[in-house]
């Protein structure tokens, strides 16, 4: 796993619990290898991507779990039957243990965002 080198996330990865620091930086990796374009900037407090000056997903970790942010939530919950462990709030997809769920499954839904977002962008521009 690479090391990310920005200070901002360093520091909110060593600030959150031993037993969410590796899902938590493993999270964020798997979003840049997504969207290597996108900026990871933190001026929410959280660590997200964000592209063309609009936010793609970040995540936020809590005592015991992380949740991940999508700028748009129209595909989640057409993953809530593939990703039995985690729960879908709201707004977020609440992740108790990386472990818990299906990597592939989680890593298509970061990618299909992605796209979602990229035919989103490129019907504004038109």
């Amino acid at each position: 796993m690479t090391v990310i080198s920005d200070d901002f996330v360093e520091h909110y990865v060593q600030s959150t619990s031993l037993e969410m620091r590796s899902d938590l930086l493993e999270i964020i990796e798997m979003m840049k290898s997504i969207a290597p374009d996108a900026e990871l900037t933190s001026d929410l407090g959280i660590p997200y991507f964000q592209l063309d000056s609009s936010w793609l997903y970040g995540v936020a970790a809590r005592e015991d779990h992380l949740h991940v942010y999508f700028s748009d939530l129209s595909l989640l919950h057409a993953f809530e039957k593939r990703l039995r462990h985690a729960q879908f709030g709201n707004n977020c997809l609440i992740i108790h243990r990386l472990s818990d769920i299906n990597r592939n499954v989680f890593v298509e839904l970061l990618g299909q965002m992605k796209v979602h977002f990229d035919n989103s962008i490129e019907k504004i521009k038109r």
